[in-house]
């Protein structure tokens, strides 16, 4: 696949809806953009699953059934280490896996394999009900979880659905559980280096339904590209100026973007200019 492998912003600024469309499943996990990733996942993985890893004991069959589908998908086999089933599937693919279950309290994150969150954590979303998920987007909770938890219920078995979110972040680490850092670190760049440190992160998110534990599993794929090659060519910059310019008052202080909007803006003027 090309650099960058997805380009959400020529659909405009982020919206806070559902906005789902089904996918071909043969085009779910494969092919993987990422897989250059899946090296350094692996030994994260294999040095502190903890940090990494949560779920409840009661979400074994749907791991079990969220690697065998991950399995069917990507034509490979687990390994033979002794590790719970979330886990082994995360080394398959260069994505973050979730899953939800929903036993009569509401759509609840049950298990999760969480190695590349951007101010998102295990803590703030392990054992966590959908409208809890979302109090902090704009008009998530209840507007957004419940319309979330309405696609959830009437998901059909078989089909695969797909969204996209974007940003720009520091660098091209990939564990930012914690804003904080990331800002911090920001203050303190001068802004004619925005160019050589702005990195655009695409984050594909896939749902599917687990039919045997009527779970559903949520992948999530983060794609990390420096800003001055992902918008080398001048269309793809204009759509993604346009974007970032227009992002609502919500989305700048959900996403924080007016941290970033001066070094953001300074990297298209020496992207213009070169």
């Amino acid at each position: 696949m090309t650099r960058p492998p997805y380009k959400p912003f020529h659909d405009g600024p982020p919206r806070f809806q559902v906005g789902l469309r089904r996918i071909d499943p043969g085009q779910w996990l494969v092919p993987d953009p990422e897989t250059h990733w899946l090296p350094l996942k692996n030994q994260r993985l294999d040095a502190e699953p903890d940090k990494y890893y949560r779920a409840r004991t009661d979400a074994a069959p749907a791991e079990a059934e969220a690697l065998s589908r991950i399995e069917a998908a990507t034509g490979q086999r687990r390994s033979d280490r002794d590790e719970p089933g979330l886990v082994a599937a995360g080394r398959l693919v260069s994505d973050d896996l979730v899953v939800m279950e929903n036993r009569g309290e509401g759509w609840i994150a049950t298990s999760l394999l969480l190695t590349q969150p951007t101010f998102f954590s295990l803590d703030a979303s392990f054992d966590r009900e959908l409208h809890q998920l979302h109090v902090p987007v704009p008009g998530g909770s209840p507007g957004l979880a419940g319309k979330i938890a309405r696609v959830f219920d009437r998901m059909p078995a078989g089909e695969v659905f797909e969204r996209f979110n974007w940003t720009v972040q520091l660098g091209a680490e990939r564990w930012w559980p914690h804003g904080s850092a990331m800002r911090d670190r920001l203050d303190h760049l001068p802004r004619e280096r925005a160019i050589e440190e702005l990195v655009l992160r695409v984050e594909r998110q896939t749902l599917v339904r687990l039919e045997a534990t009527n779970a559903v599993l949520f992948c999530i794929r983060i794609c990390l590209d420096p800003l001055a090659e992902a918008l080398a060519e001048p269309a793809d910059r204009a759509a993604f100026a346009a974007s970032w310019r227009a992002a609502s008052e919500d989305a700048l202080a959900y996403k924080r973007w007016g941290r970033f909007n001066a070094h953001v803006e300074a990297a298209l003027e020496a992207m213009d200019t070169a």
